[in-house]
This record gives structure tokens, C-alpha cells and sequence, in this order.
């Protein structure tokens, strides 16, 4: 059943953006922890992610269905079928105090205020940081090896070969003369060798310690240098996916700086419902006035014509001004506006909300 696959379109959606909000069940949040480099204790710890539920913070419930779509090729009105399949099992199966476990995901359950309680399956959620471990990446130190005492070996004797002449002498002419050779070996200086030998050592240990130092920065910096990449291309990717501003998060976009999206996303023939226009008494009496040096807030790239023309109408249905900016094969529609940060904001989150998830700032 296409119900039964929902679960893992979930846990693949978060992967790319922070939250995912399913009607009538709540908001399923994937919280990215960037790896952590610990120099007191010499350890790199490995990113992970947290997953978290909660049944407020409402949102826009078409992201999922959209991603299904764009997945796997599956209707949008299939898929929408399916998550309200998977809803009405999980409140049939919840009733009574009972639990409903799924696999590789997690586990519903009714909590004591009867409210609905979500366990996450903590290895689904960081299936791709699985088998990552903590490096330790203190230096071993190892202990001097004891230096042995030089014993000097005494040089091998000369070889004299020793001829026995036997002649016939008389007793009397037999003179014993003992003529012992004597050959003096050379002295070895024991403790000079020894001392010798002892700093050899100290300079290999010495030496030792310097490649180990040298290589724990380098591997320090290289660990740091990967934690920045990771936060920066996690950062590039949010620019891409939809952002909708959450109520309970307390921030102000007044207290950021504003950066311009310099990588829009083009988007081919999307398709565009007919523009109902809503009879206003003051609309036809509002002047639109001009802006001085304006921004533009693209809700979407075609290639043809009929297209363009049906969203300049929906814009201008919509009391926006509409702009038309060519480039290539593509004309990009735009939403005319002020530059003021505030407003830039607001235009953009009402394009991505009630026009296009995917709407960027030009």
C-alpha cells in the first residue's frame, strides 16, 4: 500500500528541509548537529540528527505530497490520498491507550493528556551518518625502551700456525726460550658508548614527537575545515528549500543582515491555475507607485508565452506589481518591490506560501 510508504518519503524530505507538517497528525522535525571537535579531550565527534514532534506549528501540508510527486512520479492527488490514509490509521490504531509502532521510523502512541505522543527511531533519522564513529585522535605515547649495557667483544686471536721440526740435536745445544707474542687489543670506552647510544635515542624520540604533533594539527585543521564545509553547504541548501516563518521561533528578521539568493532555481512550465479575480471597489482606484531602485521576488521560469501572460495576470490579480525578465530560453516572472528588508521578506514568504513554494529573490 502507498499509505505504508509515507513514513520513509517523511524521514527522506527532512534530509532537505528542517520540518515536514502532516494534517491532522502535527510537525515531524529533523534538528542537524554539525560535527564537534572536542581539543581537550582529543575527539572529533560525527554530525547527527535529532528528530522531535510536536502537534502545533501549523504549515503549508502540500510540501509532502509535492515530494512525493516529484520522487517517485506519484499523483499529487494519490499522494494526498495515501497521507490521509496513513493519518486515519495512526488515530484508529492510537485509540485506547494502544501503541503503533512502524518500522524504521518510530512509534505513535496517546500520552496521559491524550494528546498524540511520537518515539522516533533515532538509527532511521541518521541513516546517513551510520557507522561514523568518535576519533580519538590523542598521540600514543610510548615509554623509552631501556638501553642494554655495551659489553665489548674481545677480537679473536691471531692464527699461528705452528710447524714441529724434529731434528736430531744434542742435549746440550736444546735452549728453552719461551717467546710468548703478545698483541695488545685496543680499549673500548663502555660508557661512552652507552652514552652515545642514549642520544640516539633522545633524537629518534625527539623526532617521533614532532611528526606526531605536526600530524595532530594538521588533522585538527582538516576536522575543522569539514565541520565549516558541512555548515556552509547546509546553509546553501536551506537557500533552496521552503522556509515558512514559524511563530514560535522568536526571530526577527529585522535583527538579520539580508543576502541576496544569487542561485535561483529554474523552473520549466509550472503549471498555472486560471487567476480569479476578485471584484474590488478600491483596487481599480489604488495607483501603483514607482519604485526606486527595486527588487524582484521570481514565482517562476517558462519558455512559454501563454504562461507568462497567465501569471503577470494572477500577479496583477493579486495587487502586485508584475515584471517580466528575460533571459536565454527562460522569461522569469517577478513581483516587483522595495528593497526595505522587512518588506522583502514579507513579499517573499507570501510568493512561496500562496504562489510558489520555490519562489526566489532575483
Amino acid at each position: 500500500m502507498l499509505s505504508d510508504k509515507v513514513p520513509y518519503f517523511i524521514i527522506d524530505l527532512l534530509q532537505q528541509v528542517p520540518f515536514v507538517y502532516v494534517q491532522g497528525l502535527g510537525r515531524f522535525e529533523a534538528i542537524f548537529h554539525p560535527a564537534l571537535v572536542d581539543l581537550p579531550n582529543s575527539q572529533i565527534k560525527p554530525p547527527y540528527i535529532e528528530p522531535d514532534f510536536s502537534l502545533n506549528g501549523e504549515s503549508n501540508d502540500e510540501i509532502l505530497a509535492a515530494f512525493m510527486h516529484y520522487v517517485s512520479g506519484i499523483a499529487k492527488p494519490t499522494a494526498e490520498d495515501a497521507i490521509r490514509e496513513f493519518v486515519e490509521r495512526i488515530k484508529s490504531s492510537t485509540e485506547d491507550g494502544k501503541t503503533y509502532p512502524v518500522e524504521k521510523f518510530g512509534t505513535f502512541s496517546i500520552s496521559s493528556a491524550g494528546n498524540l505522543r511520537f518515539t522516533p527511531d533515532w538509527d532511521a533519522f541518521n541513516l546517513s551518518f551510520s557507522g561514523l564513529e568518535v576519533l580519538d585522535v590523542k598521540p600514543q605515547i610510548h615509554a623509552p625502551k631501556p638501553v642494554s649495557a655495551f659489553i665489548p667483544v674481545p677480537a679473536p686471536m691471531p692464527f699461528v700456525s705452528e710447524v714441529v721440526e724434529t731434528t736430531v740435536l744434542p742435549v746440550a745445544e736444546i735452549k728453552m726460550e719461551p717467546d710468548v707474542i703478545k698483541e695488545e687489543l685496543p680499549e673500548i670506552d663502555v660508557e661512552k658508548a652507552v652514552r652515545k647510544q642514549v642520544e640516539i635515542d633522545e633524537h629518534t624520540s625527539r623526532l617521533w614527537w614532532m611528526i606526531l604533533t605536526i600530524a595532530l594539527i594538521l588533522i585538527t585543521v582538516l576536522c575543522a575545515y569539514l565541520a565549516w564545509d558541512i555548515i556552509s553547504n547546509r546553509n546553501k541548501l536551506n537557500e533552496f528549500k521552503q522556509i515558512y516563518p514559524d511563530s514560535t521561533a522568536g526571530i526577527s528578521f529585522d535583527d538579520r543582515p539580508y543576502t541576496p539568493d544569487s542561485m535561483p532555481i529554474p523552473v520549466e512550465n509550472i503549471p498555472i491555475e486560471e487567476p480569479k479575480v476578485k471584484e474590488d471597489s478600491n483596487a481599480s482606484q489604488k495607483v501603483q507607485e514607482e519604485i526606486v531602485n527595486p527588487c524582484f521576488v521570481v514565482v517562476g521560469a517558462f519558455s512559454d508565452s501563454g504562461n507568462v501572460a497567465k501569471m503577470v495576470a494572477r500577479l496583477e490579480s493579486m495587487g502586485y506589481v508584475p515584471e517580466e525578465i528575460k533571459g536565454g530560453s527562460l522569461t522569469r516572472v517577478a513581483i516587483k518591490t522595495s528593497c526595505e528588508q522587512g518588506n522583502l521578506q514579507k513579499v517573499l514568504n507570501e510568493a512561496r506560501s500562496s504562489i510558489n513554494p520555490e519562489a526566489w529573490i532575483n
